[in-house]
């Protein structure tokens, strides 16, 4: 996530659609799913993908710590939209360090790259600060963005108790250091692969909620 760099334009729209055949020996295969880039196989777990979400100000300042900037008035909370999951971290990621500008910025722009730059230019930003909730605002986007949309939903589900990997060769914090064609031969040395571990605790926490509502 944190190293991608290809432009989206000229890629065409991203397909979430399978065929239901597959559908049954996808759910069956307990190798992990790995994921890059949006265009590609499993593209929709890629934090660039499009996807409209909303979240409110009042999660939003639950999740970075903020009681001043961010409304937190349950009788005057609002929604946020957002185009996609990376321009939820980004948008948090500023309002961690109560940068209101670069908020702004990265609110204006609906390219994945540009909010991704952007967020690399947040004033006041210190790694340790953000490490304390950057895992916790992936895990509630990733369920902003899946729980509310029926095919993202059912893509995420489909994928059963399989491992979500991050196949980035560039990032090992939030991937796993290899491309998927080598990351089998080198897993001993796989990175974090905090969005995957972020996108399977958003998995369990729909499944959670799907079997509940079931239970009614």
């Amino acid at each position: 996530m944190d190293r991608q760099t290809a432009n989206l334009e000229g890629q065409g729209t991203p397909s979430s659609s399978i065929k239901e055949s597959q559908q049954d020996d996808f759910t069956d295969n307990t190798d992990p799913v790995f994921f890059y880039l949006p265009w590609a196989e499993h593209g929709e777990f890629c934090q660039w993908f499009p996807s409209i979400f909303t979240v409110s100000t009042s999660k939003i300042a639950s999740l970075i710590g903020d009681s001043e900037g961010t409304n937190t008035n349950p009788n005057t909370d609002s929604d946020i939209t957002f185009s996609c999951a990376e321009q939820f971290m980004m948008y948090c990621k500023a309002g961690r360090f109560h940068d209101t500008d670069t908020q702004r910025r990265v609110m204006a722009t609906p390219l994945p790259k540009e909010q991704k730059r952007l967020g690399r230019q947040v004033k006041g930003f210190y790694d340790a600060h953000w490490d304390e909730v950057k895992s916790d605002v992936v895990v509630a986007g990733s369920i902003a963005k899946f729980a509310r949309n029926r095919k993202l939903r059912g893509k995420l589900l489909e994928t059963g108790d399989r491992l979500l990997v991050e196949a980035s060769s560039g990032d090992r914090v939030w991937g796993i250091g290899y491309t998927a064609k080598h990351a089998m031969a080198n897993q001993d040395d796989w990175g974090e692969n905090r969005l995957g571990k972020a996108l399977m605790v958003a998995r369990d926490h729909i499944r959670s909620k799907e079997t509940m509502g079931e239970e009614r």
